[in-house]
């Protein structure tokens, strides 16, 4: 249908033109093949993607020396073609993160910006290889895909190392503190071993008194004040009971005194502050001619 109406055009404008003058007729046939020709080579640049080139070729089919019919469906097409252009915001920074202004750009080869100033560039939809130099830094390189009608779109790159960054402060190791004397000392240890010890002697005081007891009950039972009835058992149960109640003495009196030593070594210790000292507590098994015991001695 649009082949049709170029046709009508140039058959009408034909016509008209023979009625001018031999001179000027073939200005006009020229201009107006022009005009339809840019048209067409649009449409298959606007296929190929190259949006800005089919602009250029919109830009002269619209001129209004063209026919009026091919100049506003070229100035219809203008605004469309326009629409689905992307634009692309480009930004740099260095290594510290400040933004760079002097930056030279070239997209797919070819020069694009010598300056990054925040504006828009007008690109063609696709694939494209972006390069970035800034003096006195390694040159970067970027690939990025533009889609039609994306606008606006932002994009940064760092160009340079990041800073060097500085060693941390070195915190000095902290001086060793000399453990302070301890308030458990060696007489401290002793005085505990024996106060156990002497616990110890008390409660085998406490189970020889029980059985010189028991022996003394069964004693009375064998010889009661009536007579003994049983004399030899009655004899071996004082002998037994004799026996017990002397061990019971000797268990109490030892027990009695190894805790009363303890407790003295215990709460004269001397304090932290003191010179240390050393000791040491013993307990020995004694016979007499009046029985048996126990000696308790130390060293300090």
């Amino acid at each position: 249908m649009r082949r049709m109406r170029r046709r009508v055009i140039l058959v009408v404008l034909g016509a008209t033109l023979g009625t001018s003058t031999l001179f000027c007729a073939p200005v006009a046939r020229a201009d107006v093949t022009a005009c339809i020709a840019s048209s067409e080579q649009a449409l298959t640049l606007r296929k190929q993607g190259k949006l800005h080139d089919a602009l250029k070729q919109l830009a002269q089919c619209s001129d209004p020396s063209c026919p009026s019919e091919v100049s506003a469906d070229c100035t219809q097409r203008i605004a469309g073609l326009s629409a689905a252009m992307p634009t692309l915001i480009l930004a740099a920074k260095d290594g510290a993160g400040n933004d760079l202004f002097d930056v030279t750009v070239t997209m797919d080869g070819l020069p694009l910006a010598q300056k990054l100033d925040g504006s828009p560039l007008s690109l063609d939809p696709g694939e494209h290889a972006f390069h970035f130099e800034v003096t006195g830094q390694p040159p970067l390189d970027k690939q990025l895909v533009l889609r039609e009608g994306e606008k606006d779109r932002r994009e940064s790159v760092v160009i340079g190392p990041p800073p060097p960054v500085a060693p941390p402060a070195t915190t000095p190791a902290p001086t060793p503190v000399a453990p302070g004397p301890s308030w458990w000392t060696t007489q401290r240890t002793l005085a505990v071993i024996g106060g156990g010890v002497g616990v110890v002697g008390l409660g085998i005081g406490a189970i020889f008194g029980g059985l010189a007891m028991s022996d003394q009950s069964q004693e009375k039972t064998n010889c009661s004040a009536g007579g003994c009835g049983n004399r030899p058992q009655a004899v071996a149960d004082y002998n037994t009971g004799s026996s017990n109640a002397t061990a019971s003495t000797v268990g109490f009196i030892a027990g009695g005194v190894l805790l009363a030593a303890g407790a003295v070594l215990f709460f004269t210790a001397p304090s932290p502050s003191a010179a240390p000292t050393t000791g040491r507590l013993y307990l020995a098994p004694s016979t007499t001619a009046g029985g048996a015991g126990f000696v308790l001695g130390g060293e300090l």
